[in-house]
């Protein structure tokens, strides 16, 4: 039985603060990527800070308890990204291709990017990854995640619905 975050759910992960990330799977338009998981605010301020390097098949979703407007900026990231936001069902509601780190002469002048739709969820892609597997608005992302507590997240598209060929059509007379 697929379990999704709900309202029970959602009112633990203020507990699950104490207990840090996890990981697990994402999966999009039939690719599969394992996936670092940001759930507490210092996971989700930290991301992908101080990384020279992020293989293709891997990302960072960042899990929150509620919709908003949740932008990013790349102060002490060293590597461009592929940002997607999602609804709570895992559908991209926004996306932003080939987001570039920020300069450390900036300081903290770094340019925000997304958070311009109401979005429960976003995932950071290694940058060329929506382009790679021709991610678009509307499409669904899925996760089967595990945080450091023993706590499954699932949500979104399930593995098995990304993969499936489209049945083909009955021929009526």
């Amino acid at each position: 039985m697929r379990r999704f975050i709900r309202p029970a759910l959602l009112g633990s992960l203020s507990s699950i603060a104490a207990f840090g990330a996890g990981s697990g799977m994402v999966t999009a338009k039939g690719h599969r990527f394992v996936a670092e998981v940001a759930v507490t605010p210092l996971e989700q301020q930290k991301g992908l800070m101080g990384r020279k390097s992020m293989d293709k098949d891997h990302c960072m979703i960042f899990i929150y308890q509620e919709d908003g407007s949740h932008g990013i900026w790349m102060k002490n990231c060293f590597i461009s990204l592929d940002v997607v936001w999602l609804s709570a069902e895992g559908r991209v509601v926004e996306m932003v291709a080939d987001v570039p780190p920020c300069s450390p002469l900036r300081g903290d002048d770094c340019p925000a990017y997304g958070g311009t739709v109401p979005a429960r969820h976003f995932v950071e892609f290694t940058v060329g990854t929506i382009k790679r597997i021709g991610l678009k608005k509307g499409d669904r992302i899925g996760w089967d995640l595990k945080l450091d507590d023993g706590t499954p997240v699932v949500g979104g598209a399930s593995a098995s619905a990304e993969k499936a060929p489209a049945k083909p059509k009955r021929k009526t007379k």
